[in-house]
């Protein structure tokens, strides 16, 4: 038995800095699969819940956050950054012990040359990666299943990946090194039509509020609509999480975030509808506008919500009740119907502001 003075990546809860590691080893609290909704402190969060295990199921054709973290055994800070940053690969359990055919994740929420991943940990202390990888996996056969590979490096310590065609005993490579992390992951299957775009959004020298709405026309009832950035620093993050169409041919929604400045992000948006929908003429547009207020310069050359096709928690409501006496449905409201009644809430809680748009940031899809 020796111990590992480095930050040291658990397979099990309750690991110290023992190797070779003992027990399981395919289930890493350290590797954290967190599904589509980012954390908006993830440093302060995972430091805090260090000895559970977070990590959630994951959705097959979105965007899927993980994280990272350890803990530092060494006396001295460990600054893993550039060429020694922290790596994460996935790889499908039929093909684990070949290293050759496992993928490494490089995409996070921010473009990954000014802001690259990076962990760093204090003497004794936990360290959480920079921000999250993200990962849209595909459908994955019953019978198999998908497993994640962290490698976080520390001064000393050789946890390179092992350049050679197949790791004859992974489980006893993964258990003698410490920057080394294993975990098996479930990944829920999509049974519909998932279709996912990605907008670019760059805040500017100036914080604000900022509203990112999204206007449906033609999408199928029963649709789900969401998007979602990992970036930190909204406040709240900028996530919407999926949101079921239920008025047709128009449906609009979205979330006001105080954005500060400078910030830059991807926002990766996903529709999934029914199988067999028809999407020919379907057309979602994505905007971002600044909250401006009554007696504000910009106010004067802004929107009101009614002009920008968001109805007020009154004119949704009316507009849910009437969609399902169209169809024919049972009048009371279902709880999406409640979900999104909510965010029109939210949305008219600002007051009687204006938004301005962001030419750069408005997308549509077809």
């Amino acid at each position: 038995m020796a111990n590992y003075n480095g930050i040291f990546m658990r397979s099990t809860l309750g690991q110290t800095n023992t190797l070779p590691k003992p027990g399981a080893l395919s289930s890493s609290p350290d590797i954290i699969p967190y599904g589509i909704s980012p954390v908006s402190d993830p440093q302060t969060f995972f430091r805090s819940n260090y000895d559970s295990d977070p990590g959630k199921a994951l959705e097959a054709k979105y965007e899927n956050y993980i994280y990272l973290r350890g803990k530092n055994y060494s006396d001295q800070k460990i600054d893993d950054s550039g060429d020694n940053k922290p790596k994460l690969f996935w790889s499908k359990a039929s093909l684990l012990t070949y290293p050759g055919d496992w993928n490494e994740i490089t995409l996070g929420p921010n473009p990954p040359d000014p802001y690259p991943f990076s962990l760093v940990a204090d003497p004794a202390s936990i360290g959480v990666i920079n921000q999250p990888f993200l990962w849209k996996p595909d459908n994955i056969d019953p019978s198999d299943h998908y497993c994640m590979i962290a490698q976080v490096p520390s001064p000393g310590y050789d946890n390179k990946i092992p350049n050679t065609y197949q790791i004859a005993d992974f489980a006893s490579w993964v258990a003698q090194n410490g920057g080394i992390a294993w975990r098996n992951v479930i990944v829920n299957n999509s049974k519909d039509i998932t279709i996912t775009n990605k907008m670019s959004y760059d805040q500017g020298d100036t914080p604000s509020k900022v509203q990112f709405t999204v206007i449906c026309t033609n999408v199928p009832k029963g649709s789900t609509i969401s998007f979602s950035a990992g970036a930190v620093g909204p406040n709240p993050p900028i996530y919407l999480e999926p949101t079921t169409v239920s008025t047709y041919p128009s449906f609009t929604t979205g979330v006001v975030c105080a954005v500060p400045a400078p910030y830059t992000t991807d926002i990766y948006f996903t529709l999934v509808a029914p199988t067999g929908s028809d999407l020919t003429t379907t057309t979602i547009d994505i905007q971002a506008g600044y909250v401006s207020n009554p007696g504000e310069a910009a106010y004067a050359l802004g929107f009101t919500h009614s002009e920008f096709g968001i109805p007020s928690p009154d004119e949704g409501y009316a507009r849910i009740k009437k969609e399902l006496e169209r169809s024919g449905e049972p009048s009371k409201l279902l709880s999406h119907h409640e979900m999104y009644l909510e965010q029109l809430s939210s949305l008219s809680a600002i007051g009687p502001v204006r938004l301005t748009v962001v030419g750069a940031v408005n997308n549509v899809w077809k």
